[in-house]
C-alpha cells in the first residue's frame, strides 16, 4: 500500500531546483504545488492548505523569511510545518530562519535523502500531534505563545519580529547581524517601539518583550 498523498508547497526562485524538486517529491507520492514569490506562497497557502512548505531563502520580489514572517502571523497557516532550503552555508541565516519558526533547514548541495528524510520526519510529528490533539480524551499540555493585542494592533512585522528578539534575550548587535541591518537602525526601531507602546525608562522594553512575548502553557482538553 501507497503512503498516503501530502500536498506540499514548494518555493523557490531557481526553475530549474523547482523541477528536479517537484520531481523527487512526486515519487515519493507527494502533491506538489510550485511558486517562485512570496506572495504567490501566501495565496497558494490559503487556497490549497498545503501539509508542508518548502521554502528557498531567496525568492522573486523578496525572501522567505518575510514569507515565512507572514506566515506565522496568519492564526490560520501558522502551523503549517516548513523547511528552509539554502545556497548559503551561513550561521546568520539559519539562526534566522530558526528563530522566525522554521523547523528545518538545509543548505545546498544537500542530498535527496536528506530532504526526502526531513519532510517525513516533519510530517509524522505533525500527523501524531494532530491525532493527539483531536483523539485525546486526557489533558493536553501545549506551549502558546500569550500576546498582548497592541503589539499587533501598533507595530509593525518588523517592529513585532525585533519584539521577539528581545524577548529571546539577543543582543542589539546579535539583532542587527540577524537582520542584516546596522546597529543605529535597531536603536531607531527599538526606540520607536517603545514610543507606540508608552514605555519609558532603559530597560522597560526589555521587561515588556519577556512578559508580553515569552512561551507561556496553555491546558487544553
Amino acid at each position: 500500500m501507497k503512503d498516503p498523498i501530502y500536498k506540499i508547497l514548494l518555493l523557490e526562485e531557481d526553475i530549474t531546483l523547482i523541477k528536479k524538486i517537484q520531481q523527487l517529491l512526486t515519487l515519493h507520492n507527494y502533491d506538489v504545488i510550485t511558486c517562485t514569490s512570496a506572495e504567490e506562497g501566501i495565496f497558494m497557502s490559503r487556497q490549497y492548505r498545503p501539509d508542508l512548505i518548502v521554502s528557498g531563502v531567496k525568492l522573486r520580489g523578496g525572501s522567505g523569511f518575510h514569507f515565512l514572517m507572514e506566515l506565522r502571523n496568519d492564526p490560520t497557516l501558522q502551523h503549517i510545518p516548513f523547511i528552509f532550503i539554502s545556497g548559503k552555508e551561513g550561521k546568520e541565516d539559519m539562526r534566522m530562519g530558526m528563530n522566525l519558526g522554521a523547523d528545518d533547514f538545509l543548505t545546498k548541495p544537500f542530498k535527496s535523502k536528506e530532504l526526502i528524510m526531513s519532510i517525513k520526519s516533519r510530517l509524522i510529528r505533525f500527523t501524531i500531534f494532530n491525532i493527539q490533539g483531536r483523539d485525546r480524551k486526557h489533558t493536553t499540555i501545549v506551549s502558546m505563545p500569550v500576546i498582548a493585542p497592541e503589539i499587533h494592533n501598533k507595530l509593525s512585522k518588523t517592529e513585532f519580529r525585533i519584539m521577539q528578539m528581545i524577548a529571546e534575550g539577543l543582543s542589539t548587535k546579535e539583532i542587527a547581524q540577524t537582520l542584516n541591518i546596522s546597529i543605529k537602525t535597531v536603536e531607531n526601531h527599538r526606540h520607536n517601539i517603545s514610543k507606540k507602546l508608552n514605555l519609558t525608562g532603559h530597560n522597560s522594553l526589555i521587561k515588556y518583550a519577556i512578559k508580553n512575548l515569552t512561551q507561556q502553557y496553555r491546558i487544553l482538553s
